[in-house]
């Protein structure tokens, strides 16, 4: 297959596009020095890629059909006479959005697999940045758009966009097209949404049992979720290959931060996931009865069904979530071991603050805690404070 091909609007429509997970296709324009075309699955990129006194300059200019042909050709001609004349500078003219679609995005579902949640703050962010270029975003910029964001969305979702910022611009810094992230400096939202939910005894127990008779591929994902304390979005990730002949070990190739990890698989996971590998018809272990070839959707409806059962039986009021259940695992490993160390490897936290703000110990051991702090206090006095009970109010 040639190399080449005619900058037409018919020759680009009727070029094949790569599918998912293959590499994008490169051409260069017959006939003309410079100019390039990559065809991604979803879209189609315009750029220059010129060497010139040892340096090589390549830049995304556009992509079509958004940016017509011709236009093309007259940006990318006065950018190949910039770099002749030694004026280039390739921030100047390189777009956030441009740069984020070809660069940044790719770079991070590479790394991520969890990348919608991505997509769902560029969405924010694109209106206010797409079309700036790299060079002109100032710090000034960055808190107008966030201090805006904080009047419709919580501190925590703020942080999350400015993160996304952050990200982007490192990624220039990283590339030498910036000298300056614009975003340093920026001090992070006040967070107030930090959850300690988790699952007493008595809600374990009704979960488990009701998730246990239904049987069904969700709620498998979810018990593994809470037996293991992984992501619900890693459970249904889990393929046969990443299991060990025994049952006893699981890879994981892609987490939340980007890095593989190897785990422990423990007795009840294993037997569930054992029931799985036997009744999958494909290569993931929880496979989807709707999308062939592919794996369940989140189990939000499974969850929301047991929720309701298990309210429904205690009582209770309080709601809690998928995630929920990673806390009520780490809370329990954490009140069982007393290692915060230990419970942040099995969570696969980078910091073991984020660990203890998820592993909470039950509200019991905190009271019981407080009292038996306080009245050590008082032991050796036999005044107007003799006769106190652990937990009785001291008037």
């Amino acid at each position: 297959m040639t190399n080449t091909i005619s900058f037409t609007n018919r020759a680009f429509s009727e070029h094949p596009r790569p599918a998912k997970g293959e590499a994008p296709i490169v051409k260069r324009r017959t006939g003309v020095k410079h100019q390039v075309v990559t065809f991604n699955q979803a879209t189609v990129s315009l750029s220059i890629d010129k060497s010139f006194k040892g340096q090589r300059f390549k830049e995304v200019i556009g992509h079509w059909p958004e940016m017509g042909i011709s236009t093309f050709d007259k940006i990318a001609n006065k950018r190949i006479s910039e770099i002749e004349q030694g004026h280039y500078n390739k921030a100047a003219g390189l777009m956030v959005g441009d740069f984020f679609i070809d660069y940044v995005l790719p770079m991070m579902e590479s790394r991520n697999r969890d990348i919608r949640s991505v997509k769902t703050r560029w969405r924010r962010v694109m209106p206010y940045f797409a079309d700036k270029t790299l060079a002109s975003v100032s710090r000034l910029d960055v808190e107008q758009f966030l201090t805006g964001l904080a009047s419709k969305v919580s501190g925590a979702t703020v942080n999350r966009h400015l993160s996304l910022l952050s990200r982007i611009f490192s990624a220039a810094v990283d590339l030498d097209l910036l000298m300056k992230n614009p975003c340093k400096g920026i001090k992070k939202w006040p967070e107030a949404n930090i959850r300690d939910r988790i699952l007493d005894e008595h809600e374990l127990r009704y979960y488990i049992e009701h998730a246990t008779e239904i049987d069904s591929f969700a709620s498998r994902a979810l018990l593994v979720s809470l037996f293991l304390g992984l992501r619900i979005g890693n459970v249904i990730d889990i393929t046969r290959d990443m299991i060990s002949d025994d049952f006893t070990m699981l890879s994981l190739p892609m987490t939340k931060n980007g890095r593989a990890y190897r785990i422990h698989i423990n007795g009840p996971a294993q037997r569930l996931l054992k029931a799985c590998a036997v009744d999958s018809w494909n290569e993931w272990l929880f496979p989807s009865e709707v999308k062939q070839g592919k794996h369940i959707a989140h189990p939000r409806s499974c969850h929301e069904k047991l929720r309701d059962f298990v309210l429904k039986c205690t009582g209770g009021t309080d709601g809690f979530t998928i995630h929920d259940l990673r806390r009520t695992y780490a809370s329990r490993q954490l009140q069982l071991t007393g290692n915060a160390r230990l419970v942040q490897q099995n969570l696969f936290h980078q910091s073991v603050t984020t660990t203890e703000r998820y592993a909470f110990h039950q509200n019991t051991q905190l009271s019981e805690a407080s009292d038996m702090t306080a009245l050590s206090m008082l032991a050796s006095n036999n005044g107007m404070w003799a006769g106190t009970a652990a937990g009785e109010a001291v008037a």
